[in-house]
């Protein structure tokens, strides 16, 4: 392409990332944030204030690859520009942009040789990944047909006609404009979110970019290829990721701020009482409403996705929902007399105050007080709240009364993805942790039936043990040194370990993973069993999940199904890789984190054997070198690693440029922020 055209078309986008720019409440006061991040052979730049909120992300100038992209994404309205440049052989062009006075961002950019403007995506952020992962839907192709300085004019020649049973096509034109364009937004103002400023982290400053006085937002931009249709995206709301960070950053929030993200969860609830998963909004959500749903008539009215873990007219972040209010409103200082005040509260966008809309999704099994005797009732007590599938577990207790995926969903937890639980559909954290956080009656069903973990209790003898270790270590390219060097004591007689989920026929997927912290963050007293699974997870990889950069999430090395041990290798996006949001529960300990539940009642007789003490003590500060060791990526939502057989160590690498797909991690999480909650003894990653 010539020169001249390049910068036209340039120019062209650089228009559209003002027409699509975000806005604020004119009444909105908040300090300016302005921070960049690298991440995976990106460079993140991140801006808010009182007009403006944007995410812009470009290939890093020493990125290998030749393609060079640009994303420009705001939160208003999930919208922006993606543009991939495509390189010639030239001299250095510098990119040209002219002021129109729109509100926005701009950007130059040069180029140390002549390019040319490839694939050009402009509008709803899902769009842009959608054609990332190669399922672009021709409903976006657009044609420019004319603009001047306030709108353009796209032209589609054909689309389907939104009538019944039409089967007339006809052209289109869309009109953007500056004016019709703005979408309003509130945000927390970083001085008021939460009490971080007083601790001196200037990373506090950074989750403010997500958080909005009427929801929490998961994350930057992320390209994942799993679903394109169904993916989450760049700074959308996610019902799971805002209860998980709320809960470990709790006891550092201020109080508005615990309640803008627990109203979030409550307005967006449906009529049956199940908790939103994600919420599409803007162009996209006229897609799925049109084209995906055949429901036309909503037009850009907010999609809100309920895909969970199958209980009749329930879900699982009902689960994570009640105990963290139960936490806040009854154990917090901070929360306790706020209950009423929160609960006669209107919401916005449905009918019924949020007491209402509770009751409501509880089909009036939990009901909650108003009383001053009584301002909030101790929810995990009588929970029947609108979860069949759990009752009947508790009446009989056999691996079909799990709680499992919905029928022809392949996902329900935190492994969005189906390969991330082996594939098995009744996954450990939910049964194990967030049903018993509700139900609170594991104590009572312990005494009088088989304690619920045996069905994911894997034993396996030593010498298979040690085949299955030195057969994975071989398929994964590792070192056999590992094995010695972590274990110089001859090999264990037995090894035990909880199985990741379970298959249809309760089979235990025999993968070693991360989930245990679940029960650390949610459960009222671990008993010294529970803690010594935890220690034995805590042995360096591949016996264990730790390695000098972090806690990978699975560890397939004793799975007597080979296959996983592909399908969940350092490329893949619930493999052998590492989340910080998966570690924080484990570090979470009277001693070192700023609060966990309340000490359990009786104190367990473990707390008087000081040997036992010190061996968690001890798998705890081995856990921490590990978080330190990645202290360059710990706000970031994943990474793999890449290994050093020279020196038989693990080193960040970059998911993307290792994964099949080239999913990409967040360059910022919300629940990796929660670590911010935590007390690194050292002190160096607060620093």
């Amino acid at each position: 392409m010539p020169a001249l055209s390049w910068c036209y078309a340039f120019w062209f986008c650089s228009r559209f990332f003002a027409f699509l720019s975000d806005s604020f409440e004119a009444q909105a006061s908040t300090s300016r944030l302005s921070f960049h991040v690298a991440s995976g052979g990106n460079d993140n730049y991140f801006l808010r204030d009182n007009v403006t909120s944007a995410q812009m992300l470009i290939t890093s100038a020493n990125a290998t690859g030749s393609v060079r992209r640009l994303v420009v994404a705001f939160p208003a309205g999930n919208s922006g520009a993606l543009v991939y440049f495509l390189p010639m052989s030239a001299t250095q062009l510098p990119s040209i942009t002219t002021e129109y006075g729109n509100v926005g961002v701009e950007v130059q950019l040069a180029f140390n040789r002549n390019a040319t403007v490839g694939v050009t995506i402009i509008g709803a952020v899902r769009a842009l990944r959608v054609e990332a992962s190669g399922a672009m839907h021709d409903i976006f192709n657009y044609t420019l047909h004319s603009y001047n300085s306030t709108f353009v004019r796209l032209h589609r020649q054909y689309i389907n006609s939104t009538g019944p049973g039409s089967t007339i096509y006809r052209g289109a034109d869309l009109y953007l404009s500056s004016a019709d364009i703005k979408t309003q937004i509130s945000p927390v103002p970083a001085t008021a979110l939460t009490s971080l400023a007083t601790r001196e982290y200037p990373v506090a400053e950074q989750i403010s970019f997500l958080t909005y006085t009427d929801k929490f937002t998961a994350g930057g931009w992320h390209l994942s290829k799993n679903a394109p249709f169904r993916t989450g995206s760049f700074s959308q709301y996610f019902g799971r990721d805002s209860l998980i960070a709320l809960r470990l950053l709790m006891p550092l929030l201020t109080s508005d701020a615990i309640e803008s993200a627990l109203g979030a969860v409550i307005e967006r609830a449906n009529a049956t009482g199940a908790l939103c998963h994600e919420e599409t909004i803007g162009d996209y959500a006229s897609f799925v409403d049109q084209w995906l749903n055949n429901r036309s008539y909503l037009g850009n009215q907010p999609f809100y996705d309920y895909k969970v873990c199958f209980a009749p007219a329930a879900d699982i972040y009902y689960l994570y929902l009640l105990p963290v209010m139960s936490h806040y409103f009854l154990e917090l200082p901070s929360g306790k007399n706020r209950a009423p005040q929160f609960l006669t509260r209107n919401a916005t966008l449905q009918n019924g105050t949020y007491g209402e809309i509770l009751n409501r999704s509880a089909h009036a099994t939990l009901k909650f007080s108003h009383h001053a005797s009584d301002p909030f009732p101790r929810l995990p007590q009588d929970i029947n709240y609108n979860i069949n599938r759990a009752i009947p577990f508790y009446l009989n207790q056999t691996h079909s009364n799990l709680l499992a995926f919905r029928p022809g969903e392949p996902v329900g937890n935190w492994r969005d993805s189906n390969e991330g639980t082996g594939y098995g559909r009744i996954p450990f954290d939910v049964n194990t942790a967030l049903v018993p956080a509700n139900l609170r009656a594991t104590a009572t069903a312990r005494k009088r039936r088989r304690p619920l973990l045996i069905f994911f209790e894997v034993d396996l003898d030593g010498a298979t043990a040690e085949t299955r270790l030195q057969n994975f270590v071989t398929q994964a390219n590792l070192s056999q040194a590992l094995l010695t060097s972590s274990n110089p004591q001859p090999p264990p007689s037995k090894v035990s370990f909880y199985a990741l989920s379970l298959m249809t026929d309760g089979t235990p997927v025999e993968i070693l993973h991360s989930d245990l912290g679940f029960n650390l963050v949610f459960g009222t007293s671990v008993t010294r069993g529970y803690l010594t699974y935890v220690i034995d997870a805590l042995q360096p990889y591949p016996r264990g999940l730790l390695t000098n950069i972090g806690m990978v999430v699975a560890n397939p090395a004793y799975d007597s199904n080979t296959t996983n041990i592909n399908v969940l290798n350092r490329g893949a996006y619930h493999g052998t890789v590492v989340w910080l949001g998966r570690q924080l529960g484990y570090c979470s300990d009277s001693s070192i984190a700023v609060d966990t539940n309340p000490p359990p009642s009786p104190i367990p007789s473990w707390c008087s054997d000081k040997a036992f003490i010190d061996s968690v003590r001890l798998a705890q500060s081995k856990l921490w070198a590990s978080i330190r060791g990645a202290k360059e990526n710990i706000y970031s939502e994943v990474w793999s690693y890449s290994f050093n057989n020279a020196t038989n160590s693990f080193s960040p690498a970059d998911l993307a440029s290792l994964s099949p797909t080239g999913t990409e991690s967040d360059a910022i999480q919300l629940w990796s922020y929660g670590f911010l909650a935590l007390l690194d003894p050292s002190r160096i990653l607060h620093q």
